[in-house]
């Protein structure tokens, strides 16, 4: 008919008795056609999708089924089916991917820079640690009064500090390297690895961090991707407490189970988030810094690692609250997972 002529760009005289294979693209294997047939012989109707190659050589995608004719006697006479082009649909899902892909890839930058950046914040103290150890050394064996107690003690420092910059670059080098393995892991390592991660930029912030872990719970996922939300979001609450220069810099932690739920609540005290853009923040590139500070991919990239990839649910709302006899109000953002 005139849909398939269209669709596949043969004229009627090219396949006027030629067979179905001639739309074969080879991108469905043998086994595929082989149920196919299976099925239709077996007198049940097939239903199923097209991958076929047309006239031009482009690919094509068809929804389809193929039923089985009877005649009187209820033997096969012949086959029916029925197609449906689904060649746009498929090239719109393939361009959403490929849009969610580049945001991913933008976002891993982002976040790699802030990692640059918390290295940065973690080596300054020992580094400057090492060079005091080795330049005073110097000076006091320059004028005799390097004692084996003192070149000892320094020498001590001096490996310790070393010591602790080879961590750093392993913790640094594990979370950026890892592999995306679901596994089963301990909620509350997890939460300090981030925090070990993220202490440089705690440090130089003057952000308390204040926890409250239910220490047995156990996590089926994937432990660097909450890792990376965890950043998102204590990121985004550390640029707020600067912005607004607040004397105490506050950070909430909380983790417990509820029913077949683990709940971890992440809180800030920088006043809270404007509620007319508080449903948009989950956006892609929706962020209410400059341009030059945030891209807003941060949030969004959480979102995808919670709900698409842990198969849970965050949201985030205002806070007011106490502490030590103070009333703050910051954002709060509450994460959702199955219990495994």
């Amino acid at each position: 008919n005139d849909t398939f002529i269209k669709s596949t760009g043969y004229t009627l005289a090219e396949v006027i008795g030629k067979k179905p294979n001639i739309l074969k693209s080879g991108k469905q294997s043998k086994e595929f056609y082989d149920n196919i047939q299976e099925t239709i012989y077996s007198g049940k109707s097939w239903t199923g999708e097209f991958i076929n190659l047309n006239k031009n050589g482009e690919l094509s995608y068809e929804k389809g089924t193929i039923s089985p004719v009877f005649d009187e006697d209820d033997i096969i006479k012949e086959f029916i089916a029925i197609k449906i082009d689904i060649t746009n649909e498929v090239h719109s899902e393939q361009k959403l991917k490929e849009n969610e892909r580049i945001l991913e890839q933008q976002a891993n930058m982002v976040s790699m820079g802030e990692m640059i950046g918390n290295i940065a914040h973690q080596w300054r103290q020992p580094l400057s640690v090492i060079s005091t150890a080795a330049s005073g050394m110097q000076v006091q064996k320059e004028y005799d009064l390097l004692t084996d107690e003192q070149f000892n003690e320094s020498c001590e420092m001096i490996n310790n500090n070393a010591q602790y910059l080879s961590k750093t670059i392993d913790d640094f080098r594990n979370f950026i390297k890892g592999d995306r393995i679901k596994r089963l892991f301990n909620l509350s390592g997890d939460i300090n690895s981030f925090l070990n991660l993220v202490k440089g930029s705690i440090k130089a912030n003057n952000i308390k961090i204040v926890l409250d872990l239910q220490e047995d719970i156990e996590v089926d996922g994937y432990e660097n991707e909450l890792s990376q939300c965890f950043i998102n979001i204590f990121n985004n609450a550390k640029d707020i407490l600067k912005e607004k220069d607040i004397k105490d810099k506050l950070f909430f932690i909380s983790t417990y189970s509820l029913d077949d739920k683990i709940i971890i609540k992440l809180k800030d005290n920088g006043g809270g988030i404007p509620e007319d853009i508080l449903p948009k923040i989950f956006e892609p590139y929706f962020t209410t810094k400059h341009k030059s500070k945030g891209t807003g991919l941060g949030l969004h990239m959480s979102y995808n690692l919670i709900v698409d990839g842990m198969n849970g649910v965050i949201s985030a709302n205002n806070q007011t609250y106490n502490y030590e006899n103070n009333e703050y109000t910051g954002a709060e953002f509450t994460i959702s997972l199955p219990k495994s």
